[in-house]
This record gives C-alpha cells, structure tokens and sequence, in this order.
C-alpha cells in the first residue's frame, strides 16, 4: 500500500456567490512514481514530468494529483469530495501494487475530436440534452462536462458506436 493515510482541507473559493468547495488531500507518501501508472490506467487529462503532476477530468470538474497532495474542483459538498477522495485513494493504491503489469505513459493522451463525435449525434438540435445544438453538446462532452447519455434523440446503433470511440479516451458513458 503506497498511501496509508491523508490529511483533507476543505474551502470555499474567493467568489462570495460560489456554492461548491475546493479539496485539497496531503499524503504520508510520495506518489510520483504511480502518476505515470495512473496515466494509463485513467487516461488523464494532462500529464507533466518535469513537476509531477497528473490531471484527471471529470464531468464538471477538474483534479489534479501531485507528489504529494490531490487538489479537486467544484465539488458540491464535503460528501462527494470524501466519495472521490475515497475513489482516487483506491485507485492510486492498486495501480501501485499492479504497476509490473502495466506500461507506464508519459505524456498525455489524445482527445476525441469535437467532429467525430458530431457524426453520432442526430444533429436534430433539439435541445433536450440542456445545449442549444448538437454542436455545443459534442464540445461539452469533450471537455467532460456532459456525458453522452444525455441525448435522449441518440439511436441504439449510434450510442454503441459513441460509447465505443469514448471509452478509447476513458471518458465515461
């Protein structure tokens, strides 16, 4: 076991309106040598060797993994902070025990592209999905802030073929 335990700092951002929290986790280990791990197996978002570091993007919210420390985003509460924190602490510790087994990526992974998956949509913009068009809710899955079953128009064959071209960039379906 690489992380045994961390210390959470909780706050609120400086804008007086912001209804979510930020989550800053300290650990007693060093985790540098598991973010190239983790890159594989969670497909970050970005990834940095010169200062070790591992961004992870999920829908509405972006976190970043350090050295030393996890910094999250837009969190709603301290329960779901607690839930990721939990999440990433499982992840981060049987990555570690798995990493003879996995080959280790040191950059970062490629994007969908915004057009291929404006193929699958319907193109029909009509809006139920919360995005004015298709166009827009396409870009909102790329940046992790939609998830692809928010289409209600989709077709069964087009939602397979999505599902399959997201899951080789590990964005959730």
């Amino acid at each position: 076991m690489l992380i045994r335990q961390c210390r959470k700092e909780f706050c609120r951002p400086p804008n007086p309106e912001a209804q979510h929290l930020r989550c800053v986790a300290r650990f007693d280990a060093d985790i540098s040598e598991v973010l190239p791990y983790l890159n594989t197996v969670l497909g970050g978002h970005q990834f940095f060797r010169d200062v070790p570091s591992l961004t992870l993007k999920f829908p509405g919210k972006l976190v970043t993994l350090y050295a030393d420390r996890i910094a999250m985003n837009i969190v709603r509460d301290q329960a779901e902070a607690e839930n990721l924190l939990s999440w990433l602490l499982e992840q981060i510790n049987e990555t570690w025990e798995r990493r003879s087994g996995i080959t280790p990526t040191f950059e970062t992974a490629p994007r969908p592209r915004i057009i291929d998956i404006l193929r699958l949509l319907p193109k029909t913009n009509c809006g139920q999905c919360g995005q004015p068009t298709c166009m827009a809710f396409a870009v909102k899955i790329v940046e992790g802030n939609s998830l692809p079953g928010g289409c209600s128009e989709l077709d069964e064959n087009d939602a397979i073929q999505l599902w399959d071209y997201l899951a080789r960039f590990h964005i959730p379906v």
